[in-house]
């Protein structure tokens, strides 16, 4: 798949409405990973994988050679869902070689709290070969561990300016920049080329 010992961390940001889904997706249809955990937040990834129900179903399609799956977090309490997250995240550890995706990010980690596992995965991902995507709608809510390990980050409209000096003092902007963006309009960042490209969401037809 390309992935192991490249470092990949991809970042989707921008408040809802803005086009990080379609952004997402059109880098999946390109990608065709053949290793793929999708973690589903709101069962919006049908066209790329197949859904589990539990967690003992995520790990044993995570044994094979290929495998695209999805799974939905069960839990309804912070506490629990934390569990439930850093579980998915020592599955997909323990799998190697994927591509793991997760919908809104901020669901399950804090600026100053990132579960274990998922620092893990953050940190040592690209030894095991991992890529990791993220979206999330609320950049100033999410983990150090995450952001700071980012390799290349899709940034659209922010309405919040909290949120929008995050991501300018990520990526070396004015945060003006951020504000200025209209719908579907993103700011593409490589941190190895140090540079910022603008780009834009298309609806596919």
């Amino acid at each position: 798949m390309g992935v192991q010992n490249e470092e990949k961390i991809w970042a989707f940001i921008a408040q809802s409405g803005q086009g990080k889904g379609l952004l997402m997706k059109e880098r999946l249809r390109k990608m065709k990973p053949k290793r793929l955990i999708i973690l589903d937040t709101k069962d919006e990834n049908g066209e790329f994988a197949e859904m589990v129900q539990t967690l003992p179903d995520l790990a044993r399609a995570s044994f094979g050679k290929e495998f695209r799956v999805r799974y939905q977090l069960k839990a309804n309490t912070t506490k629990a869902r934390r569990a439930e997250f850093e579980a998915v995240c020592k599955i997909v550890s323990a799998a190697k070689n994927c591509v793991f995706l997760i919908e809104e990010l901020g669901r399950y980690t804090m600026p100053s709290y990132a579960p274990p596992a998922w620092a893990d995965c953050c940190n040592d991902g690209r030894h095991d070969g991992l890529h990791i995507i993220a979206a999330t709608q609320f950049p100033a809510q999410v983990d150090k561990s995450f952001l700071g390990n980012c390799t290349e980050i899709w940034c659209g409209y922010l309405g919040e300016a909290n949120h929008r000096e995050v991501m300018a003092k990520k990526m070396d902007i004015p945060a003006q920049q951020i504000k200025e963006l209209a719908q579907f309009n993103f700011l593409h960042f490589e941190r190895d080329k140090r540079k910022t490209t603008k780009v834009i969401a298309k609806i596919p037809r």
